[in-house]
């Protein structure tokens, strides 16, 4: 555990240190992504789903490059064919899997106040563990991340095509398509409707998809209990809550986000949702998850309260999710001990 937890030390540090003036060098920030880059690229045997993604690299290898079509998935496909073409094998796949995330989340959270801050606010649980583990989602939220972070630079289509190229890894970030719809300046009964074409095609437009079928089946139909989805959902319903509590505050500091706005309202719709399928929920949410990378150092440079205070809280609060989820956590074993193949 004690690696994982200098791995956090660095970028809380950091984050808490920082003056409230924009950073001019983000030569150590990338210097960091390297490490951190090495220490999940390289990581063997660690994580929940290691063996399930494993098999699945391995029934990938008697596929041709030719059933990409075949499959509802491609692009984590792609990842798994070109990785073993390569002579790489499942190494590969682990590696370039956490190339794709950590590159968006760096990504974005450059587009923070505060950089380093942004980085430790999700690093306790979307990097140690879903990244970790759920290879394909991790892709699917790294190329999401990375869109947020040019969202203003680009066009329509060109968010449409990134967020294809998502779903390809994940089928569940069809749910980014609401950013675009509500993003529009058209009507707001327009901009409804699309929503709900998004909705009805993510319910059967994709039906007949063989990935599709077994999210529907487990995390609706047979509503796959994740006993922690809760709390998990909790970490980005929380500041959430406190950007609409202080969205004023923050926007007379220029600090407004559209995106956040829309991923905070759509966190706390679903946290009700939790009933119906609770994993199903968790999942969604994870791509959310920037609404962390963003309120938190903007809280701290608005000063919506002393900045003491509010440096504090945020060092307590990851401080808590770390040790909770290393010390109690059920599935905790699957991450320790840390193995990395440059060093074992």
């Amino acid at each position: 555990m004690l690696i994982y937890f200098l791995m956090l030390l660095i970028p809380l540090t950091m984050g808490l240190l920082q003056p409230l003036k924009p950073q001019k060098s983000y030569v150590g920030f990338w210097l960091y992504f390297l490490v951190l880059l090495v220490f999940c690229g390289f990581r063997f045997e660690v994580g929940a789903d290691w063996t399930g993604y494993q098999n699945i690299y391995e029934a990938y290898f008697n596929r041709d490059f030719e059933d990409v079509l075949k499959i509802s998935e491609p692009g984590f496909f792609l990842v798994n064919k070109f990785s073993d073409w390569l002579g790489f094998g499942y190494a590969g796949v682990i590696f370039v899997g956490s190339l794709i995330f950590l590159f968006g989340c760096f990504s974005y959270a450059r587009k923070t106040l505060n950089p380093w801050l942004a980085v430790a606010a999700v690093m306790p649980y979307l990097i140690f563990i879903i990244s970790l583990s759920g290879i394909r989602q991790a892709c699917a939220i790294g190329v999401g991340f990375y869109l947020f972070a040019r969202w203003e630079r680009s066009a329509i289509l060109e968010k449409v095509a990134v967020i294809a190229l998502a779903v390809s890894f994940h089928n569940s970030a069809g749910v980014l398509l609401l950013f675009v719809i509500f993003g529009m300046k058209n009507s707001v009964f327009l901009r409804i409707s699309l929503a709900g074409a998004v909705a009805v095609f993510l319910t059967y437009g994709l039906d007949q998809t063989d990935s599709f079928e077994k999210y529907k089946s487990v995390y609706v139909d047979e509503n796959l209990i994740s006993g922690g989805a809760f709390f998990h959902v909790l970490l980005i319903a929380f500041p959430s809550a406190l950007y609409l509590l202080f969205r004023k505050r923050l926007a007379k500091a220029g600090l407004a986000n559209t995106n956040v706005l829309l991923a905070s309202i759509l966190t706390l719709i679903a946290m009700p949702l939790l009933a119906v399928s609770s994993t199903g929920v968790d999942r969604l949410t994870l791509y959310f998850s920037f609404v962390q990378m963003w309120v938190y150092p903007a809280l701290l440079s608005a000063g919506v309260t002393s900045r003491s205070v509010i440096r504090l809280s945020v060092a307590v609060l990851v401080m808590a999710i770390f040790f909770v989820y290393f010390l109690y956590g059920t599935h905790v074993s699957a991450y320790l001990p840390y193995k990395n193949i440059l060093f074992d």
